[in-house]
C-alpha cells in the first residue's frame, strides 16, 4: 500500500505501480486461499486499480471478475452483478469483446435465481456487447440462456425480442436453420401467450424473409395458425404432436410448443381473431367470449397462471 502512494522519505515523488501491483496480486491471492473473504475483497480491488494505472486493462477485468465471485459468495447480489459488468466493460476496452461477452453472461446466469433483474440486466449487456462488435458467432449460448431465462420469467415479449433479434444475427452468419428455428419459436412463444394478433403479426414480418418463408418451420407455423382457426384444442395438440419440427426448437421453446394450446388461452377468441386476420370475417361471427390470452388480458400480460409454465 505504501507503494501507491508518494514519500518524500523515499524520495519517490508518485506512485510506484510497477512495483506495487505484483505485490497487491500476491496479496489477494493469499487472503483468498486463506479465506479472508473481506481482506480479499479490497486486495483485489487496489490490485484492480493498480492495473487500470498501468494500462493493463485486461488484468484489472480478471481481478473484477474474481471480486464478482467472491461477492457472489457473500450473497451481495448487486455488487456481483456491479463487478461482473465492470469486468466486462474492462474486457471490452482491451479489445476483447468475445471475453466481454461471455463474463456478462456467466455474470447472468449466476443472478438468475436470487436477482432475477440484474441478471436480465447482464444478459441484455452481453447481448449487446456480441453484436456491437460483430462477434455472432460466439453469441449463440448466451442468445439460448437468456431466452430460456425469459420464457421460464413468462416474460413474453422481451423472449420474442430476442428470438427475434437471435434470428437476425443469425441471418447474418447464413445459419438459416437456426434463423428459421427462432421465428418459428417467437410465433409459438406469442400463442402460448395467448396472443393470437401478435403471433400473426410476428409470422407475417418473419415471412419477409426469403429463406423463412420457404421453409419447414413456416409451413408448420401456417399448419398451426390454420389449426388455431379451427378452434378446436384437439386439432391443436395433434398437430404439435405430430410434426417433430415443434420437438426440434431449442430446449423451453419447445417445451411450450408439444404443450399447446397453454392451459388458460381463449382459443375460440383467439382463432376469431385469426380468422378476421387470415381471411374475411363471417357475419355474426361472435359468441360473447370477451378479452384475450389469458385471464381477458393481452399478450405480453398474459399466461402468469401456475399451469403457464414449469
Amino acid at each position: 500500500k505504501g507503494l501507491t502512494a508518494p514519500s518524500l522519505l523515499e524520495l519517490r515523488f508518485k506512485p510506484d505501480w510497477d512495483s506495487a501491483a505484483p505485490m497487491l496480486d500476491k496479496a489477494a491471492l493469499l487472503y483468498k486461499q486463506l479465506g479472508d473473504i473481506d481482506k480479499a475483497l479490497e486486495a483485489y480491488e487496489r490490485a484492480a486499480y493498480a492495473q487500470e494505472r498501468l494500462g493493463s486493462q485486461w488484468h484489472a477485468a480478471k481481478h473484477y471478475e474474481v471480486i464478482a465471485d467472491l461477492s457472489r459468495q457473500q450473497n451481495r447480489p448487486k455488487a456481483t452483478a456491479k463487478y461482473y459488468k465492470m469486468a466486462g466493460d474492462y474486457f471490452m476496452e482491451s479489445g476483447k469483446p468475445t471475453a466481454a461477452g461471455e463474463v456478462l453472461t456467466r455474470g447472468a446466469r449466476v443472478l438468475e435465481e436470487v436477482d432475477p433483474e440484474e441478471a436480465e440486466r447482464l444478459y441484455y449487456d452481453s447481448l449487446d456487447v456480441y453484436e456491437s462488435s460483430e462477434q455472432g458467432a460466439y453469441a449463440v449460448d448466451s442468445f439460448r440462456a437468456a431466452i430460456s431465462f425469459m420464457l421460464r420469467r413468462e416474460r413474453w415479449a422481451d423472449a420474442v425480442e430476442t428470438l427475434m433479434r437471435f434470428g437476425a444475427l443469425s441471418d447474418k452468419m447464413g445459419a438459416n436453420n437456426t434463423q428459421n428455428k427462432c421465428y418459428l419459436g417467437a410465433v409459438v412463444t406469442w400463442l402460448w401467450a395467448g396472443d393470437a394478433e401478435a403471433a400473426w403479426s410476428t409470422f407475417q414480418d418473419a415471412m419477409a424473409v426469403d429463406s423463412f418463408a420457404t421453409s419447414n418451420e413456416a409451413f408448420a407455423a401456417d399448419a398451426l395458425f390454420e389449426a388455431y382457426r379451427s378452434r378446436d384444442e384437439e386439432a391443436i395438440s395433434a398437430l404439435v404432436k405430430s410434426k417433430g419440427i415443434f420437438k426440434q426448437l431449442d430446449h423451453q421453446v419447445a417445451r411450450l410448443a408439444v404443450r399447446l394450446p397453454s392451459p388458460g388461452s381463449k382459443v375460440r377468441r383467439m382463432g376469431r381473431k385469426l380468422k378476421r386476420l387470415m381471411s374475411e370475417p363471417e357475419e355474426g361471427d361472435y359468441d360473447g367470449e370477451g378479452g384475450d390470452g389469458f385471464g381477458g388480458e393481452g399478450g405480453e400480460g398474459g399466461g402468469r397462471g401456475e399451469d403457464a409454465l414449469l
